[in-house]
């Protein structure tokens, strides 16, 4: 018998999440926006600029104290945080983010960036709407297939909430974090970004986090320096991968170390580039304006290609894609104002490349291709970027995955190989409960044959022995009864006067029994498969909860297996 589930209550679920996801994100938003423009000079949240030197050394410098303070009392795993743990948890977890790591990664980002770290916040509030969703599944003891889609919910609310852009939200989610289009998963998670982009103009307005002039191609002369910008991002782009690969070797070396040196790097590039310092969300939006100095560009691109990518490759509480954003932006606005050379004729539009840099550089790093070009159409609000963001986006992603063969930086930090196996994703994505059958009665060692004619009577497939953890037919039984009078060889008690009393010994029955394992009803069938494998059996007992208490169905690998070759038919159902 197979249990449905319905898409409706998955759906409120998704609500649900994209709610208390933005509700976090922004409470995290403010948590260090609204010091940042009470404390600067310029009343901007990104003007470290704009502060004395000596003052931008002491943020930095005490903001990697506390952080090294804090993170040092934690255990190794609990330090864990960004994007490349969500991913972590999800591939080999089913979804389930610890609390702890959560916590840390939300008040250790509030700090980094009230410190002015040249870092992201889009990563922080990937885990915290992650990890926010995943503690509200966990709550509502959710099963570990819906978990993996809640989790996904939360990251899509947080894209959203982040930049205001709920496409490329539900984009990335699928595209990064899922690695897989499925109807079960678009509809939650649309519910869940638009969800979470409601809650953000409600709180920050309509705008995005950038302000993007009219940005469009003035011809079709300008496609080969098109390409020429894609492929100068896609090599940069490998070069901060190939950054994070390098400097994660220091990684065995204590925090005190590792972030303590970043620290002080940083300290030193603030006195001569107090730009890099923070998200720098106002320099790329002073690019897009067509606002550029090749020379700082140029600077501040090497500058935070090495502090982020330094951050990133040694679990600081930062992000990555707002830096991807930025490097994309610098790309493009060096390579704008180059064009006076190239194209003295032909005036460029430096904030169209800027744009398109971003975009560029976005799919190269995080090897996310569609959500870089929704991103790009949520952010100008003009299908003329399509084309030359097309372009743009595939010669990147073609350049750092194909020419360098690097993964996403996603990858490397957390060293998954990616699992595009479409068995393992059917598995993964089913709940033993719409497989497993209800055709068993339980039962004890040692049965009377009343209590076995009654078991009988309601003509059950299998038996299972509790206390043995055993499987036997029900045929075996009432085979043994139909013959017990001639052959009572199995009857540990016999009582002639009262044969309706006899007490039959099941381990003693002839025929062939199973020896089984438990499973809770929240697993997938990817677990059960996994479980099976591991004990070399092949049937387990599926239990209501994880403390195995109550049985509610039997699973056998050869269900599992005709499932996942009728694929077509599984899907259907």
């Amino acid at each position: 018998m197979k249990v449905k589930e319905s898409q409706i209550s998955l759906a409120l679920l998704a609500t649900f999440v994209g709610l208390i996801s933005a509700g976090l994100i922004t409470l995290f938003r403010l948590a260090y926006e609204l010091p940042l423009e009470h404390w600067l000079p310029s009343a901007d949240h990104e003007g470290f600029e704009s502060l004395s030197t000596l003052t931008r050394i002491i943020l930095l410098l005490t903001s990697t104290v506390l952080l090294i303070l804090i993170f040092s009392r934690l255990k190794p795993q609990q330090r864990k945080v960004g994007v490349g743990h969500v991913l972590q948890r999800i591939e080999q977890h089913q979804g389930y983010l610890p609390k702890t790591n959560l916590i840390a990664q939300f008040f250790g980002a509030i700090i980094a960036l009230l410190g002015g770290h040249s870092i992201g916040r889009e990563g922080p509030a990937v885990h915290i709407g992650a990890g926010s969703a995943s503690q509200f599944g966990q709550f509502f003891k959710t099963p570990h297939h819906r978990l993996r889609i809640l989790a996904a919910c939360g990251v899509a609310s947080a894209i959203s909430a982040s930049f205001n852009t709920p496409m490329a939200g539900v984009i990335f989610a699928m595209e990064v974090v899922l690695l897989e289009y499925s109807i079960k998963g678009f509809i939650p998670i649309i519910l869940s970004s638009v969800t979470g982009a409601i809650v953000s103009r409600a709180v920050f307005g309509n705008e995005t986090a950038f302000v993007v002039p009219s940005l469009e191609m003035g011809s079709l002369l300008e496609i080969p320096y098109i390409l020429l910008l894609a492929l100068v991002c896609g090599m940069l782009g490998s070069l901060y991968i190939a950054t994070v690969k390098v400097m994660q070797r220091w990684n065995t070396r204590p925090l005190w170390q590792t972030w303590g040196l970043l620290g002080i790097c940083a300290a030193i590039t603030s006195i001569y580039l107090p730009e890099v310092m923070g998200i720098g969300y106002d320099s790329v939006n002073s690019w897009l304006q067509g606002e550029a100095v090749f020379g700082l560009a140029f600077a501040l691109l090497f500058a935070k290609l090495i502090l982020s990518g330094w951050a990133s490759a040694t679990g600081f509480p930062g992000g990555l894609i707002g830096p991807s954003l930025f490097m994309g932006a610098a790309i493009g606005a060096m390579l704008g104002q180059l064009s006076s050379y190239f194209m003295p004729n032909y005036p460029v539009n430096i904030g169209f490349y800027a744009m398109l840099g971003m975009g560029a550089m976005m799919a190269a790093v995080l090897r996310a291709p569609l959500a870089a070009l929704m991103a790009l159409l949520e952010l100008t609000a003009n299908p003329n970027i399509i084309l030359p963001g097309m372009m743009a986006i595939v010669i990147a992603s073609l350049t750092a995955s194909e020419i360098f063969h690097l993964p996403s930086i996603f990858r490397i930090q957390t060293n998954l190989a990616v699992n595009q196996d479409p068995v393992k994703q059917l598995l993964r994505n089913t709940w033993v409960g719409q497989l497993m059958s209800q055709s068993f009665s339980s039962t004890q060692r040692m049965v009377n044959l009343e209590s076995a004619q009654l078991i009988l009577s309601h003509q059950p497939a299998w038996l299972y022995i509790e206390t043995e953890q055993q499987l036997l037919l029900t045929t075996d039984l009432a085979r043994f009864i139909e013959s017990h009078v001639e052959t009572n060889n199995a009857l540990e008690k016999f009582d002639r006067a009262d044969p309706d009393h006899q007490d039959i010994d099941c381990l003693l029955l002839p025929g062939e029994r199973k020896m089984v394992k438990s499973i809770s009803l929240m697993a997938n069938l990817q677990n059960a498969l996994d479980l099976m494998q591991q004990h070399h059996i092949e049937w387990l007992v599926v239990h209501r909860d994880e403390q195995f208490n109550h049985v509610v169905g039997i699973v056998s690998r050869e269900m599992i297996e005709q499932h996942y070759r009728y694929q077509p038919q599984a899907i259907e159902s």
